[in-house]
Order: C-alpha cells, then sequence, then structure tokens
C-alpha cells in the first residue's frame, strides 16, 4: 500500500472516529445548569448525570479534550459557566453554553465542542489596576458575577461592569443589566443601569464590586432577579453592601437595598449569589461592617423579603430575620477604621490580622499554644501580635451559606472556618444584648457550631471573648470561600456538605435533621500545598461540585479544583481532583478516582470558580482565557 493511500485511509478513519465521538456526545442529556451552584439552594449538586460514575472515572480515566476560549481577556472568565439544553439556534438545536467574560464579550458555544453559536461585546470594560485589586490579577474588569437563565422564556440575565464615557476608568464606570437571547445573543431590551437609593444612599454614589451571582425567584407567577454587591473602598465614604430587585416582567429596576448607613457590610460570598427558598425569600452573608440590628448589618446572615408592588404601593426589599455572631468592633478591639480600604484587601495596620486579606504577615513575638485536636493529633495554634482597627477584615461572609430548605437549616461560614447552623424559620434576631453574652447568642442556632475546615483543639467556636478565635492553625490561614456543596448521602441516608478550606483538606460533614454536624472524613490532598511550610500559605482553598444519577451511591462524585501556591496574590496553577464522596479508602480518607498531578495536565487556577458538572463532561474555567474540557478517556 502506497504512503498516499495510507494516508487517505488514515484520514477518513480518524474523520469517522471523532464524527462518532461527537453524535456519541450530542446523545448524552444535558440538564440546564442555570444559576450559579446548580439551583437557588447553591447545593452545587447536578442529581442527574447519567454518563460519569466512579466506575468508569476509575477505570477510564479523564481527558482534557477541548479548550473553549473566553473572548477578551487573558484570563477570561469569573463567572460560573451556565448551559441550556436544546436551544434552537441558527446552527440547529444546540445545547448551548453561556460564556462572560472579564472584557464585557459573552459568547454563546455549543456546550459539547465548543464551538461558536454566537458572540456579541456589551460595552468597554474597565481596566485593571490597584484601584480596584491590588494584586492586579485581572486585565479588565467587566462581567464579573455569575448571571441566571430563565428556561421558559430563553433570556439570560447578566450584570457587567461597563466604561460609558470609553475612558476604562472604575470612577465612572456603571453596572448595567443585559437582558440576552440565549438563541442568538441580541439583546431584548438596551442595557438598563444599576442604580437607586436606600434611604439617603445612593448606589452609584461610590465605587461598587458585583461579584455576588444572580439569582431570580418565581413567586405567584412574579418572576424577579436579585443581586448583591459590596464596594470596591470598602472604608471610604459611602461604602455599604446592597442588595436589588430587576422585575423580569417589564425589565426594570425595583428597590434598592443598603445594609448599612455607609459603613461597609458588603455582599460577595467569593462570587456566590444569595439562595432564595421556595417562597422567594432570600439568604445571603454578609462581610466586613458596623452593626446594629436595625439599620447595622456587618457580619450578619441576613433573611430578605421582596414583596412587589401592589396598586400604589411600591415593591419593597427588607431585611425580615438575621443572625450575627459578633461585632467589628469588639472583635478588633474598637479602633476606628482606616480610610478607603479597598474590599478583600487588609489595609496597612491590619497586615497581621490572622482573619485578614493580607498574605504578607510577621509573626515575630507570636504566642504558641499546644493542643491535641478532636482527632487525636497535635496542633500548634499561632496568635500573632495583634493589630487593631475597626476593618480587620474578618469577613464572615467569605463564603455563602449552604441552605438544606428540606430541613430548615442554612450552615453559615466565613474566615474563621467555622460553620454555625440556622434555622431558616426563625434566625434568632441577633441583639447587641444578645451579643454581650455568647451562650445567649449561639443559644439561637438550630445546632452548635463546629470547627468545619480544620480542628483546632479544645477552642469554643461561641467563645465570649472573640478575639480568641484569632489565630493560625499550625500558622497558616483556615479560611473558607467556598459554598458548602450538599449531598444527601445514600449510604449515610443523612444530609452531607463538603468543604475546603485554604492550606487544608476536604472536609466532609454529615447534617443531622436539626442541623447538627458530625465530622465524616477529610481527603490527604491540601489546597495550596506548595505555601503552607511559609505561613499564613495560601489563598482561596479548593472549589467542588458533586454529581450522581439521582440516589445510586455508585454514581456519586465529588470534583474539585485546588491551587498549588497563593491564588490570591498571584496566578498559579491548579489541581483537578475527583473524589468518591461515599465509600471511603481502606484507611477512612476520601477516596481519589482520578488526580490531574497523576498526568502532569497543568491549567492556570481560576480564583472563586467551581466547576460545572453536566452531560458527562466537566467544565473547569481556567486563568488561561477559557474553559478546559474533560470527559472520560476513550
Amino acid at each position: 500500500m502506497n504512503t498516499s493511500l495510507r494516508s487517505r485511509i488514515l484520514q477518513v478513519a480518524i474523520g469517522i472516529a471523532i464524527c462518532a465521538m461527537s453524535l456519541n456526545l450530542a446523545a448524552q442529556t444535558m440538564v440546564p445548569w442555570l444559576t450559579r451552584s446548580a439551583d437557588n439552594s447553591r447545593s452545587g449538586w447536578n442529581s442527574q448525570e447519567t454518563v460519569l460514575t466512579q466506575a468508569s472515572v476509575a477505570s477510564k480515566g479523564m481527558s482534557r479534550t477541548t479548550i473553549i476560549p473566553v473572548i477578551g481577556d487573558a484570563r477570561g472568565m469569573e463567572a460560573q459557566p451556565l448551559i441550556l439544553p436544546a436551544v434552537k439556534t441558527a446552527r440547529g438545536t444546540r445545547d448551548v453554553m453561556v460564556l462572560p467574560s472579564m472584557a464585557d464579550v459573552v459568547r454563546g458555544v455549543d456546550a459539547h465542542d465548543g464551538s461558536a453559536i454566537w458572540q456579541v461585546t456589551l460595552g468597554m470594560p474597565i481596566n485593571g489596576s490597584k484601584s480596584i485589586d491590588m494584586h492586579t490579577i485581572n486585565d479588565h474588569w467587566g462581567c464579573l458575577s455569575t448571571g441566571v437563565i430563565d428556561p421558559d422564556t430563553q433570556r439570560l440575565y447578566q450584570v457587567c461592569w461597563v466604561s460609558p464615557d470609553s475612558s476604562g476608568s472604575p470612577q465612572t464606570a456603571r453596572y448595567f443589566m443585559f437582558v440576552l437571547n440565549v438563541a442568538d445573543g441580541s439583546q431584548v431590551v438596551p442595557p438598563v443601569l444599576i442604580q437607586g437609593k436606600s434611604g439617603t444612599q445612593d448606589y452609584n454614589a461610590a465605587m461598587r464590586k458585583q461579584r455576588s451571582s444572580l439569582v431570580e425567584t418565581n413567586v405567584s407567577g412574579v418572576k424577579t432577579i436579585f443581586g448583591c454587591s459590596g464596594t470596591i473602598q470598602e472604608t471610604g465614604a459611602g461604602a455599604s453592601g446592597y442588595c436589588f430587585a430587576f422585575d423580569g416582567a417589564t425589565n426594570t429596576m425595583g428597590p434598592m437595598l443598603a445594609l448599612t448607613g455607609g459603613e461597609g457590610a458588603g455582599v460577595w460570598m467569593a462570587g456566590q449569589g444569595a439562595a432564595a427558598d421556595p417562597l422567594g425569600q432570600l439568604y445571603v452573608l454578609t462581610g466586613n461592617g458596623d452593626f446594629d440590628g436595625v439599620s447595622q448589618w456587618g457580619e450578619s446572615f441576613l433573611k430578605l423579603k421582596y414583596t412587589p408592588s401592589l396598586g400604589a404601593t411600591p415593591a419593597s426589599l427588607r431585611v425580615v430575620d438575621h443572625w450575627t455572631p459578633w461585632m467589628d468592633l469588639v472583635r478588633a478591639r474598637q479602633a476606628p477604621a482606616p480610610a478607603a480600604k479597598l474590599a478583600g484587601v487588609s489595609a496597612p495596620s491590619e497586615a497581621i490580622m490572622p482573619v485578614g486579606g493580607g498574605m504578607n504577615i510577621s509573626l515575630k513575638d507570636a504566642r504558641l499554644e499546644a493542643k491535641i485536636n478532636d482527632r487525636g493529633k497535635p496542633v500548634v495554634l499561632v496568635f500573632p501580635k495583634m493589630a487593631s482597627g475597626n476593618w480587620s477584615d474578618e469577613d464572615w461572609g467569605s463564603a455563602g451559606p449552604a441552605c438544606i430548605f428540606s430541613i430548615g437549616v442554612c450552615i453559615a461560614t466565613g474566615k474563621d472556618g467555622i460553620a454555625y447552623p440556622i434555622k431558616t424559620a426563625n434566625l434568632g434576631g441577633t441583639t447587641l444584648k444578645d451579643l454581650a453574652s455568647a451562650k445567649t447568642n449561639c443559644g439561637k442556632l438550630s445546632a452548635a457550631p463546629v470547627w468545619l475546615t480544620m480542628s483546632p483543639g479544645p477552642v469554643d467556636p461561641c467563645p465570649a471573648n472573640p478575639t480568641t478565635l484569632d489565630f493560625f492553625p499550625e500558622g497558616d490561614t483556615a479560611h473558607l470561600h467556598m459554598t458548602p456543596v450538599q449531598f444527601l448521602d445514600p449510604v449515610l441516608k443523612t444530609w452531607t456538605i463538603f468543604v475546603w478550606g485554604e492550606n487544608s483538606q476536604l472536609h466532609k460533614w454529615a447534617v443531622s435533621s436539626t442541623g447538627a454536624l458530625t465530622f465524616v472524613a477529610q481527603s490527604h490532598e491540601f489546597a495550596s500545598d506548595n505555601v503552607r511550610a511559609n505561613p499564613p500559605g495560601g489563598m482561596p482553598g479548593g472549589f467542588c461540585s458533586g454529581s450522581s444519577n439521582g440516589a445510586d451511591p455508585n454514581s456519586a462524585l465529588l470534583i474539585c479544583s485546588i491551587p498549588y501556591g497563593n491564588a490570591n496574590a498571584n496566578v498559579v496553577n491548579g489541581r483537578l481532583l475527583i473524589y468518591d464522596p461515599v465509600h471511603m479508602a481502606a484507611d477512612g480518607s476520601l477516596k481519589v478516582l482520578w488526580d490531574s498531578q497523576s498526568f502532569a495536565i497543568q491549567y492556570l487556577f481560576n480564583k472563586f470558580d467551581p466547576p460545572v458538572i453536566d452531560g458527562g463532561q466537566v467544565y473547569v474555567p481556567n486563568y488561561n482565557g477559557g474553559v478546559d474540557v474533560y470527559q472520560l478517556a476513550q
């Protein structure tokens, strides 16, 4: 057989194989992934995955087959990809994946092969600079948060930061709500300016950071989209967290709610959106800020209620319940706030605050305490000489809550790595008087708080003096930025959650019907493993999603992306791990089924973005400017 003929036969064979693979992929059933972390409870779990199983992953392994480009920004996207199956497009019926970039370019692609369907530019993005983020990881700031898709109208609601004067300056930039047809990317209405006042406070009076994802509710046929945000200079004049409503019927802004009187309380939750219960009530965690239980809602778990307009009565959005673990003033020794601290970045006077965002921390003169933790292991707690300040970046709201609405419990967590189980029917309504007695305040919880991301030994997670929480376990931070993944374990026959804190291992906890938390297992693998020996280690821990075919225990998978280094200050490589979340390894640890490290697969870790699992494929946004697609190896 001559070389030319052999080459032609080989080309035909490859073409047939590719065609067969494409047909196989097209035949796989995808489920809608309409909002960040899969659903309004932010479970992070796809319970209708029929292709990926423990056996198939363990026997075949995974291959990275497609890298979908995200246009306009070297880092790509911060939003989580969304998927709407069976959309009639100009290219025929397609399962459409929506990819909004930090450059304000949104693409609709075929979710199976990544091929382009449509692309639209929504405006000029804001240039990355130290006035927004001191580490300047992002080239641009544009479509930062994850939007939401309405499957009935096939519309994407996406908030993006745009420079109306084309200067690229954050000082003159504005946020707009864009309403796009998922089929072709066309705009349903012109961009709607995110604006409004709450009392005397004006949303556009300061530079905001709208990182928290959107959520859509449908109460009695009234569709409403909600978003929340923080402020870039969160100790500057007019700093406040905000939540706002957008009317899905009229495509107009609804009420705006400020969460403090210009004193912080941003809602960002590492990109997570508000959780929404079946009644349409919203649940959010706030970060740094003042608290009085009346109009100041810093460091609080809040329940918000939206009431649509009725006749002459305008629509309203208000706090109807809350629980708060401590006040910033008490936690930070009652010193005044420094001027104009960037959100998520510790001010110079706070450089050694263990719950802070700053990583250049000196441990000179630190006090050490040796403990034996509840797993029988020795641990050293490092108490640095503490700085003081009203804005010491405790950020209780560094992660979204795990709301298991079927048992009426939300588990709220943050930078201390402590979990507080809270009753959704009655959050507790913490008062300033309650904060004077930790026993009284924590008595309002549905169950006792626990150390979730690590075990520091016999340290009360609800102490009378909250400054006793100001330590580093083993000299490293243990912050949680990942919203816990929820799974009803068919073997344990109870709800479970999975969390991955900074410089720590993946942890599995059982959740009782009352919200009581019981430790089950942990992994051997550590986040930021390359820098854990250099206190305080790295950020932001792991981000995970799960899947199963209903309650089949052999189909359950947990897929996590973790950084090797400190992804807060640098762009670092990532590691993708697939676990069996049900059956433990022989030593009682969480069992690894597949590890990208074993195959020398490299990608740049995407801070705050969990994987998407759908239709036999795993989508992992990266900082290489795209989305990696993994599937079973052939």
